[in-house]
């Protein structure tokens, strides 16, 4: 596990330094915003990566609009290959 954390805060620890330097000046609030977002996004599925936990995941936030239908497309596609 701390093999996987210590792998996770150097990536973000680089794209973090590497992005800081490259758009310092160049961004809005709303951009600030929006790529602030995708960062805690991201760092929260890492994370959850991570510790190997069962918290709930994007698939799982996908699963309450769609879920449903996904199930009715699955049983309109399964086939029998064992005949």
């Amino acid at each position: 596990m701390w093999e996987k954390c210590l792998v996770i805060a150097i990536a973000f620890g680089g794209v973090l330094l590497f992005d800081g330097f490259a758009l310092r000046g160049k961004l809005t609030a709303r951009d600030k915003l929006v790529y602030g977002s995708i960062v805690l996004i991201t760092l929260y599925g890492a994370i959850d990566f991570a510790i190997n936990q069962d918290w709930p995941d994007y698939l799982d936030l996908a699963n309450i609009p769609f879920g449903k239908a996904a199930k009715t497309m699955e049983q309109l596609l399964q086939t029998d290959w064992e005949r």
